[in-house]
């Protein structure tokens, strides 16, 4: 009966209606897209920084996070490695070492990160041939370098060349040794374009005096969702490794420490949540100044229609149902702009989720490979995103229908 009352009674002004209707539609809608295309963009950067550069699961030696240093690197054989790659979910092992070297060629010496990687899963892991400018990609067990764009014009030194890496080996042993520059890469930084070189695992362990030492593991998984159990059967896998070979493991590096990717990338999830935060904010304002419209609506209705709610009291409605009805008639009004906007907005998300708006503008491409992103716009399907807007419009209707609420009960017949 109230409902039935309440949807009565919202057409008998349509004018009214709709404009309450109108006001809830385009604040639904523009927080939708935005909320779509801001989370969109956040999650594919940081899934393309994890299945490219970190991982969603990282395996290093209990202390290294602490002290990144080579004697806090971990001892792995290459069998625990193929049990690793063999687990459900898991996508991509890749071993790294991490260290830093002097590069020398000729009178010119820099400082730089040397990047240790095997180039076969590398290849698979972050489509590292794609960057090379000049020369060829490494082999397995290739004994040259690769080197960025940057550090290339600096060191002056061009594919063929040699240069001199010097820098710390394993429990304090000297480091030395030459590579030829097989190729150079345009890296996605100029950070990285300048102070990075890769080689492979095993001339970087030959490098530093430390065989089937890694200062890491990266692994990459399918599904994001099954983060936690990926992690708790890694975590077995690796304890039931250190329990058989404990024996024959140095103290300091049988045991391994698991981290995921909401560790090891906590600063780029704070920046990503701060990010959202003043997107929330900028909703909630827009939500206040149509809830502000809405109000004004409210009171302008309690006030054409007192004689109205008089002759409904004095004919015996209650008070509190009369109260309920007016209630409901803005919860309605407010749902169905809501839902007018859901339905707007949901094929063209689900769209857009699917062919992400890709920028041809070159400026932009470089803005965003700058950063490290793809010079995309998807937009993400997030239920938050809807069922926010909902509760938001709901919060409003509990707070304007407090004015008719409590002029109706209040109202002398």
């Amino acid at each position: 009966m109230i409902l039935k009352l309440a949807w009565r009674n919202i057409w008998r002004n349509r004018r009214r209606s709709l404009i309450t209707m109108a006001s809830v539609f385009f604040a639904a809608f523009f927080c939708v897209l935005m909320m779509a295309f801001q989370s969109g963009a956040w999650e594919r950067m940081i899934d393309n920084t994890l299945r490219t550069q970190t991982g969603h699961i990282q395996i290093h030696a209990k202390g290294y996070w602490d002290d990144k240093i080579i004697d806090n690197f971990m001892f792995m054989d290459s069998a625990t490695i193929s049990k690793l790659e063999n687990i459900n979910n898991i996508e991509n092992v890749s071993p790294r070492v991490e260290t830093f070297a002097m590069s020398a060629f000729g009178t010119i010496a820099k400082g730089i990160a040397v990047l240790g990687v095997s180039p076969g899963k590398e290849a698979q892991k972050s489509n590292l041939p794609s960057r090379i400018v000049k020369g060829a990609y490494l082999s397995e067990n290739d004994d040259g370098i690769l080197i960025g764009e940057g550090l290339s014009r600096y060191l002056k030194a061009n594919t063929g060349d040699t240069i001199a890496l010097i820098g710390q080996g394993y429990h304090g042993s000297s480091a030395a040794q030459l590579f030829v520059v097989r190729g150079v890469l345009k890296m996605m930084t100029n950070e990285m374009d300048n102070g990075l070189a890769y080689i492979t695992v095993s001339s970087a362990q030959q490098f530093i005096d430390m065989p089937d030492g890694y200062s890491g593991i990266l692994i990459s998984i399918r599904d994001n969702n099954l983060l936690d159990e990926t992690i708790e059967v890694v975590s077995d896998q690796l304890s039931a490794v250190s329990d058989e070979d404990s024996e024959n493991r140095k103290p300091e590096t049988e045991n391994y420490a698991v981290y995921s990717w909401h560790f090891t990338m906590e600063r780029l999830l704070q920046t990503s949540q701060s990010d959202k935060a003043f997107s929330i904010l900028l909703m909630y304002i827009l939500y206040l100044i149509v809830g502000f419209g809405i109000l004004g609506t409210i009171i302008m209705m309690t006030n054409e229609r007192k004689r109205e709610f008089c002759v409904m009291i004095s004919l015996g409605m209650q008070r509190l149902r009369l109260s309920a009805v007016i209630s409901a008639e803005l919860l309605i009004m407010s749902l169905m702009g809501v839902a007018l906007a859901f339905a707007v907005t949901l094929p063209a998300v689900h769209w857009y989720a699917a062919h992400p708006v890709r920028f041809t503008d070159e400026s932009m491409i470089e803005m965003f490979v700058s950063y490290g992103m793809e010079p995309v716009l998807p937009m993400s399907v997030e239920p938050s995103i809807f069922t926010g807007q909902i509760i938001t419009v709901l919060a409003i209707v509990l707070l304007a229908v407090i004015y008719p609420v409590n002029h109706i009960l209040k109202l002398k017949v």
